[in-house]
């Protein structure tokens, strides 16, 4: 009873918690790239070169050298730019991006989470050794938050938050002449950076209420995990006990949950005919057992109409079709499983 008065409370102060807002997922995020080092700095690297298809000019290294303290965005890092990326020293380390231009060489080392633990001593003597006399040499380090690291080989540190403000600030002198399908994926590589300096979405109310009574919220998670577990051991026992083996067109049974919904489900997959592929839900959760009905692909009038002529009784649901039986959460199994085998065996055999 103390867990459960503990988990009201805890719920309780959660729905007082003002929504939280959603923020848009970019294309990286989706494609799970945003914390690559090497992708960001590939990316990096293709819109620092100006003479590169994307169509934004200089906008990228007048943005960085302004950032970066090397020069004013009007005055630019100079002409006969060349961007080079995974430049190898002669210890046999990797510097991200190097940049070089009739007046300046500008070492550029990018790290996004990892800690900055580089052999700054070895980058410094590869930027002296190939920086000819009279050009100006620069070495940034560009993180999400600002770091000490490497100021003792006088690197300057560059966050993406001053990078990306500066870039924004002078994309509409640059924006005429961009290709729209580079400046598309440009925007959305800004947005990925800027989203990653945030941090959590989680609001800090939330946090706050973590932080409070994270005893509670770690024991009602807790038993959250082992009613999970114990909904997944019910559906799978339950598959044990229906008979499938002699149905050719049984094409699968198996179990299947969605992340973060309190349910399970053992579905089986009847290919009653070419046009008629069944799946049949058994669903548990804290409510007790339901069945429905429900077609991979084609025309739901067909699945009612196949239901009716095998006398299967349904209730509408939506896109499913439900069976009027409904079953307790601790029913017992045995009780269950008669209803369930009559539907299967009747599907598999129309």
């Amino acid at each position: 009873m103390l867990v459960v008065h503990a988990a009201t409370k805890l719920l309780d102060d959660f729905r007082a918690l003002p929504g939280r807002v959603e923020r848009p997922r970019t294309f990286m995020e989706i494609a799970g790239y945003p914390h690559y080092e090497n992708v960001c700095s590939n990316i990096l690297a293709f819109f620092m070169d100006p003479v590169e298809s994307h169509g934004l000019g200089t906008l990228v290294l007048d943005a960085l050298a302004s950032a970066g303290g090397i020069v004013t965005a009007d005055e630019g890092v100079g002409g006969n730019v060349s961007v080079e990326r995974e430049v190898s020293t002669d210890a046999g380390n990797r510097i991200d991006i190097f940049v070089e231009s009739d007046d300046r060489a500008i070492l550029i080392e990018n790290k996004i989470y990892a800690s900055a633990n580089n052999p700054f001593g070895d980058y410094t003597a590869y930027l002296n050794r190939r920086t000819l006399e009279g050009r100006a040499k620069h070495k940034l380090l560009l993180t999400l938050y600002p770091t000490n690291e490497g100021s003792s080989w006088h690197f300057t540190n560059l966050t993406y938050t001053e990078f990306v403000g500066e870039i924004r600030s002078l994309l509409g002198h640059h924006i005429v002449g961009a290709d729209t399908r580079y400046l598309t994926m440009f925007l959305d590589f800004l947005n990925t950076l800027e989203n990653l300096q945030k941090g959590t979405r989680m609001d800090q109310e939330f946090v706050e209420l973590l932080a409070e009574r994270h005893e509670q919220a770690e024991s009602f998670f807790y038993e959250l995990m082992s009613f999970k577990e114990e909904l997944r051991t019910k559906v799978q026992e339950l598959g044990a006990l229906i008979k499938v083996e002699e149905y050719p067109n049984v094409i699968k049974q198996d179990v299947w949950r969605q992340k973060g919904k309190l349910f399970d489900i053992l579905y089986h997959d009847i290919r009653v005919s070419e046009d008629l592929p069944v799946v049949v839900d058994t669903i548990i959760s804290p409510r007790g057992w339901t069945i429905r009905f429900g077609l991979r692909r084609g025309d739901r009038s067909n699945l009612k109409e196949l239901l009716q002529k095998l006398g299967i009784p349904s209730e509408e649901g939506g896109w499913h079709l439900f069976h009027p039986a409904r079953f307790a959460y601790d029913e017992d199994l045995d009780q269950i499983r008669p209803a369930l085998q009559d539907l299967v065996d009747k599907l598999a055999t129309s």
